[in-house]
């Protein structure tokens, strides 16, 4: 208890002056800094509210997809714990959440932060340039889908001595397709060897995994099949031999759009294909043809909901 002098109080109470005395303790909670940064950045995290002394389990969480710990600190006399992390080139941007739980307590908290696409090794990687070896050696394609358009892909191998390297960096075609050649030379080690590619934005992550016994004996891949660049085809006839004919496209918002003038073929007839491009509004297109002398035409509709599907 804090004694006060009479005087002092009428001191006080003369000058209309309140005196507050508050026990004060570090308030509970979680904080991440910077809360913005990329795979360059020092990341700072300080959480309060346990026990004091007792042990914290700490751990970096991307949503609905994974999570990596951090170790276990112990609180100090005030309740508290401090410690640093640098993402992983691997993690691939968006949001994440730090999190810290008191394993006597049980309390738990969780403080979000992002990481952005600028930082360092999003440029090209001054690893080795070299695929296993030389490309007269053995080779076999990494395939895979599902990456955003144009999205650059972090690539790794674990060798068959559990060593683990960074290679080049891939990219994805502008519709998510992702491939590219791996070599290994005849002295390259015997074993199996796992390629993991995540991607730099969605985190997608794809794998391939090979043995080597002088030759590539067994290939297995998450998904070994790239899809093929999806198109609209259009085919027609009777027109005039060597006629113009202008080539448009019935938008799912019923606009129109010419997309360019062909000439038919000797025989009259006339064979186009346009590619789909990323990001096109799913629903109905119709692809068409009007001769301008003929003035024949020939159509055909086709349905986009990420595959295309000709209407009969």
């Amino acid at each position: 208890m804090l004694h006060f002098s009479r005087r002092v109080c009428a001191m006080l109470l003369a000058s209309g002056a309140f005196l507050f005395i508050v026990a004060t303790t570090a308030a509970a909670g979680m904080w991440v800094s910077p809360q913005q940064g990329d795979y360059d950045t020092t990341y700072t995290v300080r959480a309060s509210g346990f026990a004091p002394g007792e042990s914290v389990d700490t751990w970096i969480n991307k949503p609905y997809q994974w999570r990596v710990g951090q170790g276990a600190f112990v609180a100090d006399a005030n309740g508290a714990i401090e410690f640093e992390f640098r993402p992983d080139v691997t993690w691939g941007v968006g949001g994440f959440f730090a999190s810290a739980q008191g394993l006597r307590s049980g309390r738990e908290y969780t403080a979000s932060f992002s990481i952005g696409g600028g930082g360092a090794p999003l440029a090209p990687c001054a690893c080795r340039a070299v695929w296993l070896g030389d490309p007269g050696g053995t080779a076999v394609n990494y395939n895979a889908q599902g990456y955003g358009s144009s999205e650059s892909v972090i690539v790794y191998m674990t060798d068959p001595s559990a060593q683990i390297q960074r290679l080049p960096n891939a990219q994805a075609d502008p519709w998510g397709n992702l491939a590219f050649p791996i070599y290994l030379s005849p002295d390259s080690l015997y074993g199996p060897y796992l390629f993991t590619a995540r991607g730099l934005t969605t985190g997608r992550e794809s794998f391939n995994t090979l043995t080597f016994w002088g030759g590539i004996q067994n290939h297995r891949s998450s998904n070994p099949i790239s899809f093929a660049t999806p198109e609209f085809k259009l085919d027609g006839a009777d027109f005039t031999p060597q006629e113009n004919v202008s080539i448009q496209l019935l938008y799912p918002d019923n606009t129109t759009k010419i997309l360019t003038t062909i000439k038919a073929d000797d025989d009259g007839t006339i064979h186009y294909a346009m590619f789909v491009v990323p990001g096109a509004p799913f629903g109905m297109y119709t692809l068409s043809g009007v001769g301008a002398t003929s003035g024949k035409r020939a159509h055909a509709s086709f349905r986009w909901d990420g595959v295309v599907t000709p209407n009969p």
